[in-house]
């Protein structure tokens, strides 16, 4: 399967998930598909266009956004 492949599939599954909830996807489904897509990206299934548009298809999520910070990371606070 190639990536155009995985994007196209990934795509189909998060608008069937809008349509089930009538429009309104509820966040904990946000965060879980923002984390899917996550894992695909990192592990080099997706390109940083795709993680993009398939993100940008999921309604934001309240600040702060637990994805994005395990993205960043942590400073270790024993380090210091």
């Amino acid at each position: 399967m190639d990536k155009k492949e995985i994007v196209e599939i990934i795509e189909a599954r998060i608008n069937a998930d809008i349509r089930h909830f009538n429009g309104t996807l509820p966040e904990r489904y946000v965060l879980a598909w923002q984390g899917y897509v996550a894992g695909a990206y990192e592990w080099s299934g997706l390109e940083p266009s795709d993680y993009s548009y398939l993100v940008d298809l999921l309604p934001a999520i309240t600040a702060p956004n637990p994805i994005l910070e395990i993205f960043e990371g942590r400073d270790d606070e024993d380090d210091k």
